[in-house]
């Protein structure tokens, strides 16, 4: 029997950002499946992105936040998807006057991570202004995290009991690669929230336990990870890690599927608290077990109950831990299964939207 076609438009608010706009794709994915179709408004100064990424039913454009908020307000599809606070706030009209619904994904405590980096109280407040009404405009919500969900429901004394969590997802998933004992793995960046000095420390002491562990670091900023490895890394070890690129998706999710372990971790602070990190996604859909930061709450309760890798509160010693632990590829690959695929979220997603 053919599924009855359902309307639904996504705002692909700065889809020039290519992480941003390769996360939404995935969201507009699981709600097509469910036999809605797509249509897009965008920004026309980007709308080749849309039209050659992801081929719509329809594609409007705006010229400014105003010119949004007067077009989603006159447009025929009664659900809107919004990625961001501006773009919320621009769905206000369609929400009042024409009683659309809002469904606003909400990525990250914006508020927050600007106090992190300005250290501005007036700035805090202005943005928490802004996503306090981005979450009231919104009829719905989808929260990255559960610990997002309770943080911004005390901040704001408010319970959004029409959301539903979804995690960030892996476009990756297990080849069944032998894996390669006692191997270690970092995929990702060198910026300093990264923590790869931290992580390097980590490692110093796991050698010190199993002297046959080796670190594989795959990035593209080959020299500054060589010189974290310089700086923090015990000079009798440097021979125990290996610097690469892997630039082609393939070529990671089978580099991922042959390792053991992964490491993610990240400073104690709200912003990580709430957090839902991809390469925590990409790790377990390839079988490698994390060890990962406790700051990550909702996440790190997940691999300690499922045994699905190693979580560290910010000055514990990995020592305690890694000693008697045995990595275990399939209990990673069931907590992936369980909480991140996307069989999990499209149940979620039917709840969301019907």
């Amino acid at each position: 029997m053919e599924i009855e076609k359902k309307n639904i438009l996504f705002i692909a608010y700065d889809c020039n950002n290519k992480a941003v706009w390769n996360a939404l794709k995935i969201h507009v994915k699981l709600v097509h499946s469910l036999g809605y179709n797509i249509s897009f408004i965008v920004d026309r100064r980007y709308q080749q992105i849309v039209q050659l990424d992801y081929p719509s039913s329809k594609l409007y454009t705006y010229k400014s936040l105003f010119d949004l908020m007067i077009k989603l307000k006159s447009l025929p599809e009664t659900k809107i998807y919004s990625p961001a606070t501006f773009s919320t706030l621009a769905t206000f009209l369609a929400k009042i006057v024409k009683s659309k619904e809002i469904y606003y994904w909400v990525q990250g405590v914006i508020p927050e991570e600007s106090f992190l980096r300005h250290k501005s109280k007036i700035r805090y407040i202005g943005l928490s202004i802004i996503e306090y009404l981005s979450l009231a405009i919104s009829s719905k919500q989808i929260f990255v995290s559960d610990e997002m969900q309770r943080y911004l429901e005390k901040k704001y004394n408010k319970k959004y009991i029409q959301s539903i969590v979804i995690p960030c997802i892996s476009e990756f998933s297990d080849d069944n690669s032998k894996k390669e004992k006692d191997s270690f793995v970092y995929i990702g960046g060198m910026s300093a929230w990264q923590r790869v000095d931290k992580m390097l420390a980590i490692f110093d002491d796991i050698v010190k336990m199993n002297s046959n562990a080796k670190l594989y670091i795959a990035t593209l900023e080959k020299e500054q990870a060589q010189e974290y490895v310089d700086l923090y890394l015990s000079k009798e070890n440097h021979e125990r890690v290996e610097i690469l690129s892997l630039e082609n998706r393939e070529k990671i999710q089978n580099f991922l599927s042959t390792k053991e372990y992964g490491f993610l971790i990240r400073e104690e602070n709200i912003v990580n608290h709430v957090s839902s990190p991809i390469k925590l996604a990409e790790y377990l859909s390839c079988g490698v077990n994390v060890i990962l930061s406790a700051s990550v709450k909702s996440y790190a309760s997940y691999i300690d109950a499922n045994a699905a890798g190693i979580s560290l509160k910010e000055e514990e010693s990995i020592s305690e831990k890694f000693n008697s632990y045995i990595p275990n590829r399939q209990n990673a690959l069931n907590v992936y299964k369980h909480f991140f695929s996307e069989e999990i979220h499209l149940l979620h997603y039917k709840e969301l939207l019907k």
